[in-house]
């Protein structure tokens, strides 16, 4: 009897403790930030499970966890520019997955959807529109690349699982050797437009002495025209010329009124 009643009361104990356990295995919690995916027989169903408290059937049902917060991806991508040279661009891709679509991201893709998905399309877009450029043109299209780039990638992946995606360019690096040769060139243009200040300084200079000398010419001889036709002014310009000294020679009884030269 004692015997009995010892093993039923390990049995019940038994079977309490394991409803407590499939009790303890039946409710789960979604984080806020993330989505569930839920899987029964590893059959995922099609809508995610939203944040919060949720029970499943333990053993046959199984739960993944997605995030749907804001993601960094940092990508350094070496390529070639249209005049085929070596470029290497750094950047950095913000996205978030779109919370709805997490199961059909999960069963179509899985977990791995950052080197499965998106970065074959970043790097794609990156080497697409760097090819579009030369090396020369890159640093001044520096914006309008980063807006192409962000467009592009948008295109081939929002219509997928992700939205909010956007793009920072930090650094732009080429080959060593044309790196120089541009340093080189900055040096000539810079020293050519110098030389081109000079020039046009000399240049302006010279234009300013011919428009005084022709100005001075054309002024004489409209005075000399003018002195042609009236002798008045003749006598005119003589007493301008006079500095008021009388002659201090004599010659005879006439003195004269005005030396001319």
């Amino acid at each position: 009897m004692n015997s009995n009643f010892n093993s039923k009361k390990l049995t019940a104990k038994l079977i309490v403790l394991l409803v407590l356990v499939v009790l303890f295995l039946s409710f789960y919690t979604i984080p806020s930030g993330k989505m569930g995916v839920l899987a029964t027989f590893n059959k995922v169903a099609d809508n995610p499970v939203a944040p919060g408290l949720h029970l499943k059937v333990p053993v046959m049902q199984t739960i993944a966890k997605v995030s749907t917060q804001t993601q960094k991806i940092t990508v350094s991508e070496e390529c070639y520019t249209k005049d085929v040279q070596t470029a290497t661009l750094y950047c950095e891709i913000n996205y978030n997955v779109i919370p709805l679509k997490t199961a059909k991201l999960y069963t179509e893709v899985g977990r791995n959807y950052e080197d499965k998905v998106i970065m074959p399309v970043i790097r794609g877009v990156i080497k697409n529109v760097i090819g579009t450029y030369d090396a020369t043109n890159i640093v001044n299209n520096r914006e309008n690349i980063r807006v192409v780039i962000e467009r592009n990638i948008r295109e081939e992946l929002s219509d997928k699982y992700f939205e909010n995606i956007f793009i920072q360019l930090s650094n732009i690096d080429y080959a060593e050797q044309f790196e120089k040769s541009i340093l080189e060139k900055q040096v000539a243009e810079q020293e050519a437009l110098r030389a081109k200040n000079v020039t046009v300084k000399i240049q302006e200079e010279s234009n300013q002495k011919i428009i005084a000398a022709k100005a001075e010419a054309e002024a004489l001889e409209l005075k000399a025209r003018a002195l042609e036709k009236n002798s008045k002014l003749v006598e005119l310009e003589a007493i301008q010329k006079w500095d008021g000294k009388l002659p201090t020679y004599m010659m005879g009884e006439s003195v004269p009124f005005i030396n001319m030269k």
